[in-house]
């Protein structure tokens, strides 16, 4: 995908990415993991990172003007992490529904590229299916096609 984003760096595993975000409120380091739940199946955790805790935060919303570009960066995660990871599934779930929703608007917008790339199905009224654009899901799952 050819979108605005931000430079990353990931450790050497390439399970943890992290990326600076710039807009009105200043830098902001936001950091991506990918953190195993069961054989072959990752998390994926997002959020500002906090310093003093050093732990992502992911109930900060930052507002820095960059929605669009932080989205296509974590996608680019995404991307990344199964690159490295081919047999993985990637979990993803906001940690409300308003933001599982920006998840699913990112997917929506960028949906006729995802769709080669990537096999990706939504929790839907107890069910996983393939993602339909247009339906509010709860959560995702994300594969290698």
């Amino acid at each position: 995908m050819k979108l605005d984003r931000y430079p990353i760096l990931s450790d050497d595993g390439h399970a943890t990415y992290e990326f600076l975000s710039e807009g009105p409120k200043g830098t902001i380091k936001k950091v991506v993991m990918f953190q195993q739940l069961q054989q072959g199946i990752f998390n994926l955790a997002f959020g500002d990172w906090d310093e003093i805790n050093q732990r992502i935060d992911d109930n900060i919303i930052s507002n820095n003007n960059d929605r669009d570009k932080v989205l296509a960066t974590v996608a680019s995660t995404v991307m990344d992490f199964i690159r490295h990871h081919s047999e993985a599934t990637v979990f993803a779930q906001g940690i409300t529904p308003a933001k599982t929703r920006l998840y699913q608007m990112g997917i929506n917008q960028n949906w006729r590229e995802i769709d080669q790339l990537l096999d990706i199905e939504g929790f839907y009224n107890g069910i996983w299916e393939r993602f339909k654009p247009g339906r509010n899901y709860e959560a995702f799952i994300v594969k290698a096609l």
